[in-house]
């Protein structure tokens, strides 16, 4: 008896474990069915010219695994217990499969089919404005390395099988309390820090603790998709507060019927218009927020480039009555691939912020925690920031400046008093698709803003990051998407 069995001499995997995977497929499939006779190890070896303890190696495993059974005196067979058809251990045809029930929040995230590229590809063009990029050749790689390098190193206290704290290292949360009470007014001890994997997981969390289903929670509009979509998620309802000029508009839910459980904003440098939220409306929010026991979630998330003077302090540094959960991130001030944020939560949430977490998932590893924290109280971060600011400084003047001599009379932007990116609408007939795709032609990455409303979107609205590009980029990406809108009748652009 001849098997389809073909063995690739060349490959790294060995003889052995490619014959015992070939006949396992074969009785998986149910080209062999359950009581037929596999050839012996002898006529194995001779049919595909291997040694026989080659094939003895693989149909021990076999046999082991139940795929097989050794009659003695008549040969080996393919195992009783692979019965063909029902119960088998054959698999069923891909159509045959049934969904998987899933759970109201399953389902949620099954429908969503929109806004998880951010119209990224795998070829990215040459020029991309994209916000959440900074100027990653400007981070102090040689003194990272150093401390990295130190912390990596294993000690007893690495290998020892205490339980790790959920909430972060402790040399760490010392360190971002300070951060923040330095850079953002906040002030906290270091029990309030709850270190966590990246913003999402921190907008998950609050979101989790504070909204049951059918929960109204507020979000700014356009805004942040991930906190739209993590509250939708979990059953909340969602009013979408328009922001203007002076930020989040509060008309629409201080005064409506029903009180939201929490309101999610971003005050000192909204995402993605830019505006800062007044004095007025802040102290507004908090008195109301106090009074209806709401939750406000401030997201924080560049606001350390001011472009005069000193940053806004954080809405929580306003904060008496401990109404407002602050969110902030290393992502933009080191590198995006950090994977870290953090929490700082009024005293009477640390009890459950630091259960949630423990149940969220394993903290970042020890050491990565303790060499941030040993980069952040050596100066390093602090000298970074300085360095990046003046060097943001002058990176948006030149988009500004740009902007203002090729599109005068064909854009408008806000949001250009800080931060990394610069909102920016284009006077264009064409379709926001239309001008990203002629814009990517043209070698220049666009992020719209389509993703970031509840609602209807603005028409050619896009979030210009600036972070990581030069001053001969910034001025070519311009000049590009001028050519585009000057010839926008004439077809499309060679690049």
């Amino acid at each position: 008896m001849a098997l389809k069995l073909k063995l690739n001499r060349r490959s790294k995997v060995d003889l052995s474990e490619q014959l015992y995977q070939s006949l396992k497929q074969l009785i998986l499939e149910g080209e062999l069915s359950a009581g037929e006779r596999i050839p012996s190890s002898r006529e194995l070896s001779q049919q595909l010219k291997v040694s026989r303890p080659t094939v003895a190696v693989c149909l021990e495993q076999l046999q082991q695994e139940g795929y097989i059974e050794l009659k003695h005196g008549s040969g080996t067979y393919v195992s009783s217990q692979v019965k063909e058809n029902n119960g088998s251990l054959n698999r069923p045809r891909q159509n045959a499969a049934k969904p998987h029930a899933l759970s109201s929040y399953g389902k949620f995230l099954k429908q969503q089919s929109k806004d998880s590229d951010l119209q990224t590809s795998p070829v990215e063009p040459e020029i991309a404005f994209h916000f959440w990029r900074p100027a990653l050749d400007q981070f102090p790689q040689t003194e990272w390395a150093r401390i990295l390098g130190r912390h990596a190193r294993l000690s007893e206290s690495d290998l020892s099988d205490a339980p790790l704290d959920a909430s972060g290292e402790a040399a760490l949360r010392q360190a971002i309390a300070e951060l923040v009470r330095r850079f953002r007014g906040v002030q906290c001890n270091y029990q309030q820090v709850i270190i966590v994997s990246g913003l999402s997981q921190a907008i998950d969390l609050v979101a989790r603790l504070h909204l049951d289903e059918g929960a109204l929670a507020v979000v700014e509009e356009p805004g942040y998709y991930q906190a739209r979509l993590a509250f939708t998620a979990l059953g909340a309802k969602l009013h979408a507060a328009p922001v203007d000029d002076e930020g989040l508009n509060l008309d629409g839910f201080l005064k409506g019927k029903t009180t939201p459980k929490l309101v999610y904003i971003t005050p000192s440098h909204q995402f993605p218009t830019g505006r800062t939220m007044s004095l007025k409306r802040r102290l507004e929010l908090l008195a109301w927020a106090n009074k209806q026991q709401t939750i406000i979630l401030e997201d924080d998330y560049d606001s350390e480039y001011q472009k005069i003077g000193k940053p806004i302090p954080a809405l929580m540094s306003l904060d008496k009555n401990q109404s407002v959960i602050y969110a902030g991130t290393l992502n933009q001030l080191m590198f995006p691939a950090l994977g870290l944020a953090y929490l700082v939560v009024p005293p009477n949430l640390v009890a459950p912020y630091r259960q949630a977490r423990a149940l969220a998932g394993a903290p970042l590893p020890p050491h990565l925690q303790n060499a941030i924290a040993q980069f952040i109280n050596e100066g390093h971060l602090d000298r970074h920031i300085k360095r990046l600011r003046n060097l943001y400084d002058q990176r948006r003047q030149v988009l500004l400046d740009e902007l203002q001599a090729k599109l005068s009379d064909r854009v408008s932007v806000s949001g250009a008093e800080s931060g990394v990116f610069v909102l920016a609408r284009f006077e264009t007939k064409m379709s926001t698709s239309e001008f990203v795709d002629r814009a990517r032609e043209a070698g220049v990455a666009l992020i719209d803003t389509t993703a970031f409303y509840a609602g209807k979107a603005q028409k050619n609205e896009y979030i210009l990051g600036f972070g990581n590009l030069n001053a001969r980029q910034i001025k070519e990406g311009v000049k590009r998407l001028a050519t585009i809108l000057k010839n926008e009748k004439t077809g499309r652009q060679k690049k």
